[in-house]
């Protein structure tokens, strides 16, 4: 068994936080289409990414996707 990530839920920490897009690329040094694809799940965050927007936004990095279990690791 194992986890894999699901929905991107980066938007939903940055309403919470009342920070847009553009001030949070801004902070992370990415342009906003960048944050925006990410919100998409296309690409997924690198984990040096996710850990510096985890101190940013004062939450887990475990905050970002939903996990979901998988029976084969290799999905």
């Amino acid at each position: 068994m194992a986890f894999l990530l699901g929905d991107c839920q980066l938007l939903d920490r940055l309403k919470e936080k009342n920070i847009t897009q553009a001030d949070f690329a801004r902070h992370m040094g990415c342009s906003r289409s960048y944050v925006n694809q990410l919100i998409k799940g296309k690409p997924k965050m690198s984990l040096e990414f996710a850990i510096n927007a985890a101190h940013f936004l004062n939450c887990s990095v475990n905050d970002f996707y939903t996990l979901q279990w998988s029976s084969n690791r290799n999905e």
